[in-house]
């Protein structure tokens, strides 16, 4: 030994060479590689070692002598010179213990460290042992992935079925194939049917697990298909409107037997629920403001629907409904323009939003709307320079059609115009026949054509002008003999314009010049009466007045003079035959006789003029006859002396009203009876001062003895000294 530690002993995998005393021709024993951990799968065996299986742990060959370098180090050694070794025991013992120390370090390290694991996915397998293939299978099959399982199957289903593992390794197979399906099982949970059906189709034919495959996909798939049904079903439900139908449907999906189904695409469908009841409720207000019809109404009714967003299941309807308003607000353009209001009918198309897609229609009537501004001028110039104009539009426009009927009328108009402007020529000078001769040329003009209207209100004023010229003359006649006055005269007058014919021009005229003058008849025939029977009734005979007034019938013109009179007449009778009557009632009722006040009182029938008088009289003395029964009840109480029949005397006396007339009455009694309730509380003071209390309490505050009794009862509250 040298006492220095050769570095040379060391080598790159770890191990280290004998001491020199050992050759070096002796074969270095192989490394024991500690033992890798025990796989599930795996059970090895001792010829099956890891150690042996792993290719990257080979033992060691034996190193090759080396006589050259044995030599050499020989030579070195010849010539060194010699070296006194130290023969203290100490200094050798140290040695020891420093060699000892530098084994165990070394050992220490040796020990610790851990040979390397394999390296999987650098493996190349077709030359990879089997307990290597177990080995990674096991770690691959351990990330619990469809596509690491598969590759765990792969790795180890290669092997031989005579294996020695074959058993633990289809088992392990099994194993791993049920994890594939519940993996697929779990995907399909998740919301992906194509790639569950995908994974399972992937497990090995030749498992257990492969046998549930296609029984799975069925329930999958049919599951898949029930939920996707319900999930339309509802849609559709929304589309139309039917928000409880779409609920009750979307709580179908709860039970489907898929996750994804009665969580995901169950709170998605109820966000459409809510969502479509929010654009519902829009679709139902623009709907209410269109049919309150404006402009205003209508593009307020638009912007409503403008928010329903494309994603909703209502978005067609509303892209409908923009479409409708637009053609509604168009409908209110034309309006405007057959009214002649072409700014207005402008304004409003100028209004229409692009959404409503009516830009062609839109400039179609733009073109329109000015040839009928033309057309208005009303002469044949306007009309056809108003046919050209609208000529512009083709057959290819939308508004061809309307187009091709405003000229087909327009053309009829100019013949039209033609007509009227001759009618209104030949009916210059104003005679009947020239009058005449207009109403034939404007009949010529048929029934339905644009001008047919105006050619009526022609042909009327002039066939008025007609009857007027025939029929003056008995009007003028009439009012020449009513200018006498006289009955015969007047009569007269009636006959001669009773000829002029209903429906002719003056027979309104003539007809409030006949009621002038009957009604001049009548009152020139029943004035006298009238005035005999103001006489008889201003001598006092009221009865023989009314019977000449009534002489004149409803139909005659002095009638409501005549029955006003009578009535006048009439009342003034009657207040002569029962005020004696009342009289003699209210007699009585001074005397404190009402009961008998009351019968006299009633004897005047309804309808007579003292009638309502006389039930204001009845009602009083009712009232005043109640008040004396309620004070001769209180007297009869008051008599029996006792505190409980004062007090019910007083109670008795207080209901009558303080309107009443016998109210003053009443306040005199309850004083006196108070003071007497008193008295009577005051006598039992010192037998009993509780009863007096009692006594005492029961006197009203209204009552003059209210003041002292409040007093005695304060003082009979108080303890008494001793």
């Amino acid at each position: 030994m040298t006492g220095k530690h050769d570095r040379s002993d060391h080598r790159p995998d770890g191990s280290r060479k004998e001491p020199p005393s050992q050759p070096l021709s002796e074969p270095i024993p192989p490394l024991r590689m500690p033992p890798a951990p025990r796989l599930p799968l795996v059970n090895p065996t001792p010829k099956d070692s890891v150690s042996s299986q792993l290719p990257a742990f080979r033992p060691l060959q034996p190193l090759p002598a080396e006589p050259p370098l044995q030599s050499a180090r020989h030579r070195r050694r010849v010539r060194l010179p010699s070296v006194q070794l130290p023969k203290n025991w100490l200094f050798w013992g140290g040695v020891l213990m420093l060699g000892f120390t530098g084994a165990g370090i070394l050992s220490v390290l040796v020990l610790l460290r851990l040979p390397s694991l394999p390296n999987c996915p650098a493996i190349f397998w077709p030359t990879a042992s089997a307990s290597l293939r177990i080995y990674c299978a096991q770690l691959a099959a351990d990330k619990r992935t469809v596509k690491d399982l598969l590759h765990a199957i792969s790795l180890v289903d290669d092997l031989p079925q005579d294996h020695p593992l074959r058993p633990e390794i289809d088992r392990n197979i099994e194993a791993w194939s049920r994890e594939v399906l519940e993996l697929a099982e779990e995907t399909f949970h998740a919301g992906d049917l194509a790639k569950a059906i995908q994974t399972a189709r992937k497990i090995p034919a030749n498992t257990e697990a492969h046998q549930l495959v296609d029984q799975r996909i069925q329930s999958w798939e049919t599951i898949w298909r029930n939920a996707e049904k319900i999930y339309r079903d509802a849609e559709d439900a929304l589309r139309r409107r039917e928000l409880r139908q779409a609920f009750r449907l979307a709580t179908g999906l709860l039970s489907v037997g898929n996750r994804h189904w009665e969580t995901t695409k169950y709170r998605e469908l109820n966000t459409l629920i809510t969502e479509t009841r929010i654009d519902s409720n829009k679709i139902d207000k623009a709907k209410g403001l269109a049919e309150q019809g404006g402009v205003t109404n209508l593009l307020a009714a638009i912007k409503l629907m403008e928010e329903i967003q494309p994603k909703s299941h209502l978005h067609a309807e509303a892209q409908r409904l923009i479409r409708d308003f637009g053609r509604d607000m168009l409908t209110l353009a034309e309006s405007a323009l057959d009214r002649r209001q072409y700014d207005e009918a402008i304004s409003i198309l100028s209004q229409i939003p692009d959404k409503a897609e009516l830009q062609e229609e839109i400039r179609d009537f733009n073109i329109l709307a000015e040839a009928q501004s033309q057309a208005w001028g009303g002469t044949t110039a306007d009309i056809e320079s108003a046919i050209v104009h609208a000529q512009r539009i083709k057959r290819d426009r939308p508004l061809y059609g309307k187009a091709q009927q405003l000229i087909s009328n327009w053309q009829l108009e100019i013949q039209d115009v033609a007509f009227l402007d001759r009618a209104h020529q030949l009916a210059q000078p104003g005679t009947p026949g020239d009058l005449r001769a207009a109403i034939a040329e404007a009949e010529r003009i048929p029934f339905g054509n644009p001008r047919r209207q105006e050619a009526e209100q022609a042909i009327a004023r002039w066939t008025a002008q007609i009857e007027t010229i025939d029929d003056q003359p008995y009007l003028d006649r009439a009012e020449q003999l009513a200018s006498a006055g006289d009955v015969e005269s007047l009569q007269a007058a009636i006959t001669e314009a009773g000829r002029i014919r209903p429906g002719r021009a003056l027979y309104e005229k003539a007809s409030q010049r006949i009621d002038q003058w009957t009604v001049q008849i009548q009152r020139a025939q029943d004035q006298p009466q009238l005035d005999r029977a103001r006489q008889l009734a201003n001598m006092g005979d009221l009865e023989a007045a009314i019977t000449v007034a009534e002489q004149i019938s409803p139909s005659r013109a002095l009638y409501d003079e005549a029955q006003a009179d009578v009535n006048r007449w009439r009342a003034q009778l009657q207040e002569t035959q029962d005020q004696p009557q009342l009289d003699r009632a209210r007699q009585l009722a001074s005397q404190g006789f009402f009961a008998d006040a009351i019968a006299v009182a009633e004897q005047i029938p309804p309808g007579r003029t003292l009638y309502e008088a006389a039930q204001a009289d009845i009602q009083s003395w009712r009232s005043q006859s109640q008040g004396q029964d309620q004070l001769k009840q209180a007297y009869t109480a008051a008599s029996m002396g006792t505190p409980a029949m004062l007090a019910a005397a007083i109670e008795l006396a207080n209901q009558i009203p303080t309107s009443h007339p016998s109210r003053r009455d009443a306040e005199r009694l309850i004083n006196q009876w108070s003071y007497q309730l008193l008295r009577l509380a005051e006598s039992q003071a010192r037998l009993n001062p509780t009863a007096a209390i009692a006594i005492a309490e029961t006197i009203p505050a209204n009552s003059a003895a209210y003041p002292a009794a409040q007093r005695q009862i304060q003082a009979w509250q108080q303890p008494v000294g001793p």
